[in-house]
């Protein structure tokens, strides 16, 4: 059961309304996919022979659209316009002589009068029913109000795409598969408007904005282009000088609250912008926050150069908002979103939060880099070069920083610097050997600090793969806090030995399945720090898999709120991916779906965090796969491909890359292979908890009789609720038990693990059906179906063979079963098939056994 592209979506439900003739105004601003929907049902009602007629909306005389479609009436000497006008009617009618007719109209708020009079009165008098596509507002146009009044309409906005079609839509566009932060960055700039992302991935891969691996597309640092002028071009045609100039206002002003906005333009002229779709209002719980968009149009007019209209805007936004005016040299500062802020989830939020946390880091960039040349010292190094790893600088940039820092140490700060150096090196570019040459080099000149040191290479050894059994490190003897110098003074937390260690203990723990130790090391950490991961974010995945989804879920979306909110893009994806994953666990996999859409559209990778990119990428090919999306699936698998995912549950390519293999028909047994193998090397190094993780996915598709053996003795000793339950999952589905697997189901469902309950029972379902057991797997899935039906959410796609008729009855009882939902009785299916009204009974009896239903009410609902 694949989910269903939103945009073919959108079709459906025009198709509906015209084949019941109902015309439609489908209402979306210049690139949201207009002309796409009109090509869509042209191609589907000429498929059913319908005449189709387009007529293309344009400004000039009266009638002039319909003569560019080749429907005006010839002139009649002596005749007056009435007549001229019958005749135009005659003419578009006569289109429709020989049965319905679907009539296309392409920007129809461009009709004049004339032309809308005649539409209207032919689609009154014959039949022909009407798509029209305008921008908005809607209503507005007055010709189109003619036509509208005459016939019945409906009226659909065209929506944003999620971010998953717009990945799509630009790999199609660029002709391979692209980087999910690329594809993030252009989701944040086009808003989800299709025709915009096209326009961006194309322009930008022109300018070498967009570059080419091999084997993916990824971004540089700016995507914008002088030749997406176009777009905006288009986005602001028909506005007034007023609306212009405001727009270049709201621009600098960036996104902000509703005071504000009265604060810098006049409020009608914000509500114009608004009915015309160019400025939104998102609605949060105790505000709303206007914004442009799409978040294009503030980037095109903000790389504007300092010309005189936009040096005015900037200082009539910094006037109303009591900004500091502008010097000489420099355009005034743009004013920060006041926080803590909370956004919604709607797709255009999130392409705004994109657009908002980009600029906010390329504006801690700047000062950040000031305060750095200011005061060189080690302390404002990691501040800076840690702002440049968010803002996707070059290598080189970096680099030059850390061999200035170098030059002049400062041993205060040295091991904090030290230890952002080694994870960069080991976790971003790809080598642990310079990571721990880095980590060596700041031993050997501070040696009082090489338990620190230590631990954070044991964190890296833990992140990267080590290739060996992870050891908990020694807690220092107690005594006073180490001090860090500046860092204090620039906001960054103590670094101290303890709060190092603990952590890295509590990362081994929880890796270990020791989850209850875990929590205890975790509680008595303090606040974050660049060089190593937050507590925060890691306390509510012990949560989870110690048991406790629900107070997980909760803490993690409280926490990416917040992160959100004060535009802390580091602690975004950690905490986002703890909210994914307990989803994905729970079954609730719509809700899943948009959150990982939010996610990504956001875009707020942290490169020193990689654990978390990893998960929402694994999660995201899972949820693909479950969907039968599989290019989607392998896209995100190849992303996947080398990055550092540490053992922490489904961050690794492997279980769905065994998946996908599987599905697209190879032997389960090679298709597994290399997923299991990475099964035991997680047991060989103490890593229980990804191991379970990753082979209660791997058990369904193929048991390796040895290694399953080891997880289920490993797991079955983790603590918590979670690993035990799993443990009996695979336990019972190892030994082929269907017996078990429901027992297991129920135990899984009781700890609020709905994922594993419902695949353990369709898989003791099929088992029961291998058995020929069909009373029992028809009861089994009965009781199947009704938790599916009670809980909703997509859980069907958990087991959407088990599920369908189709996988129970023979060909000869499916027919029957269908001859029955269209109302038939038996004595009548058994006319219309010619066989007796008696073996039309057994099959009846046959198919309500197999199914385990009782009514033909409940056969209906299943077909």
């Amino acid at each position: 059961m694949a989910r269903p592209d939103l945009r073919s979506a959108v079709t459906d439900s025009v198709s509906e309304a015209v084949q019941s003739r109902t015309s439609v105004v489908a209402v979306g601003l210049p690139g949201s996919g207009r002309r796409w929907l009109l090509a869509r049902v042209r191609e589907r009602f000429e498929r059913r022979e319908w005449s189709v007629i387009e007529v293309p909306g344009v400004r000039g005389r009266p009638l002039e659209s319909l003569a560019l479609a080749g429907i005006a009436a010839s002139t009649i000497p002596g005749a007056g316009p009435l007549a001229g006008l019958a005749a135009t009617v005659q003419a578009l009618s006569a289109r429709a002589a020989t049965g319905p007719a679907l009539l296309l109209l392409e920007d129809a708020d461009l009709l004049d009068e004339t032309s809308a009079g005649v539409i209207a009165a032919a689609l009154s008098q014959h039949d022909i029913t009407a798509v029209a596509t305008v921008r908005p507002p809607f209503p507005g146009a007055s010709a189109l109000d003619v036509l509208t009044g005459r016939v019945e309409t409906t009226a659909l906005w065209l929506p944003t795409l999620p971010f998953e079609d717009v990945h799509h839509l630009v790999a199609d566009a660029l002709g391979g598969d692209v980087q999910t932060d690329a594809a993030g960055r252009i989701y944040a700039l086009s808003g989800g408007l299709p025709g915009i992302a096209r326009s961006i991935a194309v322009e930008a891969r022109r300018e070498g904005r967009l570059v080419f691996d091999g084997s993916s597309w990824s971004a540089g640092e700016d995507l914008w282009t002088p030749a997406l002028a176009v777009v905006v071009g288009r986005l602001t045609q028909g506005l007034t000088d007023e609306e212009k100039d405001a727009l270049r206002v709201l621009a600098e002003a960036g996104p902000t609250d509703v005071e504000s906005v009265r604060d810098v333009v006049p409020w009608h002229v914000a509500t114009s912008l608004d009915d015309r779709g160019l400025f939104r209002f998102v609605q949060e719980e105790d505000r709303m926050l206007g914004a442009l968009f799409p978040p294009l149009l503030e980037d095109h007019l903000r790389h504007d150069p300092h010309g005189v209209r936009r040096r005015r805007a900037a200082e009539v936004a910094a006037a109303a908002l009591r900004r500091s005016a502008p010097g000489p040299h420099d355009l005034p500062a743009r004013p920060l979103v006041r926080r803590p802020l909370r956004w919604s989830s709607s797709p255009e939020a999130a392409a705004i939060l994109g657009r908002v946390l980009r600029e906010n880091t390329a504006a801690r960039v700047a000062r950040c880099r000031t305060e750095w040349e200011t005061d060189p010292t080690d302390a404002t190094a990691v501040l800076y070069v840690h702002a440049l790893l968010d803002h996707a600088a070059p290598p080189d940039e970096i680099e030059r920083v850390l061999a200035a820092a170098r030059a002049h140490p400062s041993e205060l700060d040295m091991v904090r610097l030290a230890g952002w150096e080694a994870m960069y090196r080991a976790l971003v570019a790809g080598d642990v050997g310079a990571g721990a040459a880095v980590l060596a080099r700041a031993e050997q000149a501070v040696p009082r600090a090489g338990a620190v040191l230590a631990a954070i290479g044991q964190h890296i050894g833990l992140i990267a793969g080590a290739g060996q059994a992870a050891v908990l490190p020694a807690l220092p003897e107690p005594g006073p806090a180490a001090a860090t110098g500046e860092g204090d003074a620039l906001g960054l937390p103590a670094l101290t030995a303890v709060d190092v260690i603990r952590m890295v203990r509590g990362e081994i723990l929880l890796a270990g399945g020791r989850v209850d130790d875990a929590a205890a090391e975790f509680s008595g950490v303090s606040p974050t720090d660049p060089t190593r991961y937050d507590p925060d974010a890691l306390v509510p995945l012990g949560q989870l898999c110690a048991g406790d989804i629900d107070g997980a879920i909760g803490r993690a979306a409280r926490q990416l709120d917040i992160a959100r909110g004060t535009l802390d893009r580091a602690l975004i994806e950690p905490h986002g991916y703890v909210l994914a994953l307990g989803l994905l666990l729970q079954g609730r996999l719509s809700s899943l779906r948009a959150q990982l859409t939010g996610l990504f559209a956001i875009n707020a990778p942290a490169p020193l965090r990689p654990a978390s990119r990893a998960g929402l990428l694994t999660l995201a090919a899972l949820l693909s796969l479950l969907e039968r999306n599989h290019r989607s699936a392998r896209s995100m698998i190849a992303q996947l491909e080398g990055a550092a995912g540490g053992p922490f549950p489904l961050t690794a390519a492997e279980p769905a890359s065994a998946a996908l293999a599987v599905a697209e028909g190879q032997p389960a047994v090679a298709a597994t292979q290399r997923a299991w193998r990475r099964v035991e090397t997680l047991i060989d190094e103490g890593h229980f908890l990804a191991a379970a993780f990753d082979g209660a996915w791997l058990i369904d598709l193929h048991v390796d009789d040895e290694r399953a053996a080891r997880l289920i003795q490993v797991a079955g000793a983790g603590q918590g609720l979670i690993l035990p339950a799993i443990a009996e999952y695979l336990e019972s589905a190892a030994a082929r038990s269907p017996r078990g697997l429901l027992r297991s189901g129920d135990l899984l469902r009781s700890r609020g693990l709905v994922l594993h309950a419902t695949r353990a029972r369709a898989r003791a379902i099929e088992l029961l059906r291998e058995a020929g057991d069909a009373e029992a797997a028809a009861s089994a899935s009965a009781d199947l179906r009704r938790l599916v039906r009670d809980y909703g959410d997509d859980l069907r796609l958990l087991a959407p063979d088990v599920l369908a008729p189709e996988a129970q009855l023979t060909a000869r009882e499916l027919e029957v079963a269908r001859l029955i939902v269209e109302g038939l009785s038996n004595r009548e299916v058994s006319r219309r098939l010619v066989v007796s009204e008696r073996t039309v009974d057994n099959h009846v009896y046959r198919i309500f056994r197999k199914l385990g239903i009782t009514s033909r009410d409940e056969l209906a609902s299943l077909l």
